[in-house]
């Protein structure tokens, strides 16, 4: 998960404050057999995040979820959690305040970012920050029970950072005293469109649709662990066109509008089977700095492995793959907008076989008068949660001029969760 930060008309990679001028790794482990080093994870299926315990200062215990996708050397805690334990600042002033988002949204929030950064642990490791931002963490990523966010160190160059997905655990091991498992798939880091992100690869991927068509998605992936989803594929990616022609996506509602995605198998370096994979579309505009990325979902039919010292990414396949999925996301069906009149208009209707809306013959462009008498501009917040129980919602709309009733029968049996 990309974050950023803006002022004015600028928007910057918020990131791009982190970059550590230390050469060299300053990631120490402590010595001690490899089982004690190993920091147990849990992904919840709310938020889906990996998410470690982190000691501050040797004695405060956080939870913080490691996002690869972030720039690196990223280091984030919530401000509550801050000011439920003030000695994490020990009374410093910020350096900076600047605005923030993340590239997923266009909300932006007040950073502070402080250059003295406490002493921070993951297992054995003691990991050194040159910088640190403290904002409204919980606030913004929706009610997360994470404590903040971080990833590797930028000053890291030589461990390895292993991400068991088999048995749920994280080690960062030496160089010295590692050997990468012999079935294990190693990638070279490259070059992507975001220079504060190390986490590119390119991979060769042979997919193949429920309907029998193939596709070869052959492209540089930013690697984030922060996104749930299985791959992405951005505005401008040029497979949209292909994809947009399916008609058997499902489609998500999200805080920024809504995304789709297609069910399909995938062969991996001509050799590994991966089987219902999903592509997700992300079409409406976003500032996420590239057009394909690989998620979670892809990342955990693997026990995964960030080799800072060969700069190189270690996929070895596991068995016991089991998706992450939030059953609290509902299908998006049609969104709207008030326009620069004032008129409340239907922007977009999701073209999909069973999209209730759609099936009722509502049209894009049509503008909402009212809904069940209700008059669209004046319905509460009470009203709203009365209509979503409802069986049947009867549109007033206004098309070419015409006035219009238009029923629309809700599905209550369909199926929801992402």
């Amino acid at each position: 998960m990309k974050l950023i930060i803006g002022n004015g008309l600028i928007k910057c990679i918020v990131f791009l404050f982190l970059q550590a001028t230390v050469l060299g790794s300053c990631t120490k482990i402590s010595k001690g057999n490899k089982r004690d080093a190993r920091t147990y994870f849990t992904i919840d299926s709310l938020d889906r995040k990996i998410v470690l315990p982190v000691l501050f200062n040797d004695s405060i215990v956080s939870n913080l979820a490691f996002d690869s996708g972030a720039s690196l050397g990223a280091f984030i805690v919530d401000s509550t959690f801050c000011s439920a334990h003030p000695s994490i600042l020990s009374n410093l002033s910020p350096d900076t305040i600047a605005p923030y988002g993340c590239a997923w949204s266009v909300l932006r929030m007040p950073a502070s970012m402080y250059t003295i950064v406490p002493t921070i642990k993951v297992g054995n490791s003691n990991l050194i920050y040159d910088k640190m931002l403290v904002y409204n963490w919980r606030d913004y990523m929706g009610g997360t029970q994470s404590d903040g966010l971080f990833n590797i160190p930028q000053n890291d160059t030589v461990n390895i950072w292993e991400f068991n997905f088999e048995h749920n655990y994280m080690v960062i091991h030496s160089f010295q005293d590692f050997i990468m498992p012999k079935n294990c798939i190693l990638i070279p880091f490259v070059r992507g469109n975001d220079k504060s992100s190390l986490f590119y690869v390119n991979l060769p991927l042979n997919i193949r649709c429920a309907d029998g068509d193939t596709l070869m998605l052959t492209h540089t992936y930013l690697v984030d662990t922060g996104m749930p989803q299985d791959i992405a594929l951005m505005a401008q990616a040029s497979e949209l066109s292909f994809f947009s022609k399916k008609k058997n996506a499902v489609w998500t509602q999200a805080p920024s509008g809504y995304y789709s995605h297609h069910n399909v198998n995938v062969t991996l370096f001509s050799g590994i089977q991966l089987d219902s994979l999903r592509i997700y579309i992300f079409d409406q505009p976003n500032q996420v700095p590239c057009d394909y990325l690989i998620g979670l979902n892809f990342l955990k039919r693997f026990n995964v492995f960030f080799d800072m010292k060969s700069q190189r990414l270690g996929l070895q396949p596991i068995k016991n793959y089991e998706r992450v999925v939030n059953p609290r996301k509902k299908r998006f069906h049609m969104s709207s907008r008030m326009n620069s009149h004032g008129k409340i208009i239907i922007t977009k209707i999701a073209d999909y076989e069973g999209n209730y809306v759609k099936e009722s013959g509502l049209l894009e462009g049509d503008e909402i008068i009212a809904i069940n008498e209700i008059p669209i501009k004046m319905i509460s917040l009470e009203e709203d949660a009365e209509l979503s129980r409802q069986d049947t919602l009867i549109y007033d709309i206004v098309r070419q001029g015409k006035s219009y009733k238009i029923p629309v029968v809700i599905d209550k049996k369909e199926v929801q969760g992402d």
